[in-house]
């Protein structure tokens, strides 16, 4: 998804995520190229949200729900609610309770900032990740 998609995107669905989600947070390539960095684009659209928040959007969000397999649960990343979404502006994926190495993912919201969303990729710690938190290092250092 382009920058220009993902704005679109993200103003379709902030009233949602306001009314049915509050508190959460946007993360990942979505979040970093909405804050403006040089990143070519985004796969999707990563929402975190708490468990209940996941579940009143899954009810809200039911018609735009794609069937997926679970995550292994001794994987490195376990949302106690995660679901993938087609909604007509483009894919979403929302984790509820999503924890990281066995600790929940405390990130403050709307769109955490730039040094933040370094702090996660970093938290995450799989090579695309320190691969894009190298980038926005350097986006940083530029200024």
């Amino acid at each position: 998804m382009s920058p220009c998609e993902l704005q679109n995107l993200f103003e379709h669905l902030a009233p949602d995520l306001d009314a049915f989600a509050a508190p959460w947070a946007l993360i990942g390539s979505g979040a970093l190229i909405l804050l403006g960095a040089p990143l070519e684009g985004a796969a999707d659209l990563d929402v975190v949200t708490g468990v209940e928040g996941a579940q009143r959007l899954r009810s809200a969000w039911a018609g735009w729900v794609e069937a997926g397999e679970a995550k292994a649960p001794d994987g490195p990343f376990r949302s106690e609610d995660f679901a993938r979404y087609a909604t007509p502006w483009g894919p979403v994926e929302i984790m509820g309770g999503l924890r990281v190495r066995g600790r929940a993912l405390d990130v403050r919201g709307p769109i955490p900032s730039a040094e933040e969303q370094l702090r996660i990729l970093r938290l995450f710690g799989r090579p695309k990740d320190l691969e894009k938190a190298a980038l926005v290092e350097a986006w940083l250092a530029a200024g």
